[in-house]
């Protein structure tokens, strides 16, 4: 695993560690350029190409379905029908249910909302779904500086989301390895 996540790190060209992953995998031929990037960005996709280079099949099987990465255009939400993004609603409404209803504290508000202010997925509503979800409008109180705005990850309300205890944010920290942006465990 390691092998192909210091990868990223090396100097050359997308081409050239094309090549170099395909090295590591004993294949003659360099890999695809998703392939390269899905084993960057997910550890488990790495490890399983490097387990299966002894079995032709399972590898070929894996190089043939890299993992979509959550940054892939077909998982943005703009690209999400209504209907998926309300049951997605429907799934988050019942978890949280689960916990009571319970919001998180000022302090995690405050952290959450701060994160979602610097991030670059945040964004006007697209869709129709998006756009009737009631919202205050923005204003400078913990918990309303988002206003209506949405994540283009999830498509998810922001200010919604910040406060339900069992959501967490899609993206990865942009330092810390291992945690979302909103600074919790990933």
């Amino acid at each position: 695993m390691k092998p192909i996540q210091n990868i990223e790190h090396t100097n050359g060209t997308i081409k050239a560690k094309c090549l170099e992953m395909s090295q590591i995998l004993g294949l003659s031929e360099p890999v695809s350029p998703e392939v390269l990037e899905a084993a960057i960005e997910d550890d488990t996709y790495a490890h399983n190409l490097l387990v299966s280079r002894k079995e032709p099949a399972f590898l070929n099987y894996l190089l043939a379905n890299p993992p979509k990465l959550r940054s892939s255009p077909e998982l943005l939400p703009q690209d999400k029908t209504n209907l998926e993004l309300i049951s997605k609603a429907s799934q988050t409404l019942l978890k949280w249910a689960k916990t009571g209803f319970s919001v998180v504290d000022d302090e995690t508000l405050e952290r959450r909302e701060n994160a979602c202010l610097a991030c670059p997925h945040l964004s006007e509503p697209q869709k129709l779904v998006q756009k009737i979800i009631p919202s205050k409008e923005i204003n400078q109180k913990i918990g309303q500086r988002t206003g209506k705005k949405v994540c283009n990850l999830c498509g998810c309300n922001v200010s919604k989301k910040i406060r339900i205890p069992s959501e967490s944010c899609p993206d990865k920290h942009p330092t810390q390895a291992a945690m979302t942006r909103w600074g919790e465990p990933a």
